[in-house]
């Protein structure tokens, strides 16, 4: 797998990209964290309050606050779920050349109980893998690193079925991930010496060349803006492409024939029949319907004869 391809192909989705990546990716950032501080103050008080009364005296009061620390956190990891598959979304989109933007973060909010699920699976997985010793875990993590994308495309598909389905995708390809990861070295670094500054960049970076790896186990390519989306915008067609990848007001009479050999569509008409192209794979105007298909245009001179006499 050509990791400088991907790379380039994510730093060139991200300068066409509006609003740019790293703004969406600094408000991602900044709203998971303030999930997680509220998490933490509620975790903090309570333990506070453990400290300052102490003993069966204020047992009562502190199994009060327990309860609604508790279920803050439940509520703050399903937003936390959503928001990470919203992004993981948001970063197919970029890499796709399609339009996306900061509402893509809240897309997924509907399944925010699956996207919850799923992150549990793994973790739980992993966990279990983890317990023969840490390079079982890691191997693991690698093995279900692409479930977020296969859900975040197929919102319909089971927990499990998204989870067997990167067990699949990665076969083979667990050291090309992992290889990828630490040619980011470099710039976890930069993050580090720059006290998490760098990481305004680095995060979107990242997580797109990661995209583009997705859509290079799955569909062949680093990109799919060149006419194989999939799960993204209901009126795709696969013929509405030219061999190109460029959509040039897609007809949904459109027939195979209606293009010629570079892929460009030249006022196509539907009653035209196979033979309406000349030698040089030029589409024929005026095509007369009636026309036999030995009809041809002579190269280089406009004789209406046929090529048989």
């Amino acid at each position: 797998m050509d990791r400088i391809q991907l790379k380039t192909d994510a730093k060139d989705a991200m300068r066409t990209a509006n609003p740019h990546p790293v703004l969406v990716a600094l408000i991602y950032t900044v709203i998971v964290a303030a999930v997680q501080m509220i998490i933490s103050t509620f975790s903090g008080f309570s333990s506070m309050l453990t400290s300052i009364f102490g003993g069966d005296s204020a047992s009562i009061f502190i199994l009060g606050m327990l309860l609604p620390t508790l279920l803050t956190s439940i509520v703050a990891s399903f937003v936390v779920a959503f928001l990470e598959l919203g992004f993981v979304g948001y970063t197919l989109r970029v890499i796709n050349r399609q339009p996306a933007g900061i509402s893509d973060l809240f897309a997924y909010a509907r399944l925010f109980l699956k996207a919850w699920g799923l992150s549990f699976m793994i973790g739980l997985f992993v966990g279990l893998w983890s317990l023969l010793f840490w390079i079982p875990g890691i191997i693991a993590s690698y093995r279900y690193s692409q479930a977020y994308y296969i859900l975040a495309e197929n919102p319909e598909k089971g927990i499990m079925d998204c989870i067997r389905e990167s067990k699949s995708m990665m076969i083979g390809h667990k050291m090309d991930k992992f290889i990828l990861d630490l040619s980011f070295i470099p710039w976890y670094l930069l993050t580090i010496v720059t006290c998490g500054i760098a990481s305004i960049y680095v995060t979107p970076y990242t997580s797109v060349t990661n995209a583009a790896f997705y859509n290079t186990l799955r569909y062949g390519r680093s990109s799919q803006a060149y006419g194989q989306n999939q799960g993204y915008g209901q009126n795709w067609q696969q013929g509405g492409y030219q061999q190109g990848g460029y959509q040039q007001g897609y007809d949904p009479n459109w027939q195979q024939n209606g293009y010629n050999q570079n892929g460009w569509q030249q006022g196509y008409d539907p009653n035209a029949q196979q033979g309406g192209y000349n030698q040089n794979g030029w589409q024929q105007q005026g095509y007369d319907p009636n026309a036999q298909q030995n009809g041809w245009q002579q190269q280089n001179n406009g004789a209406d004869g046929n090529q048989n006499g």
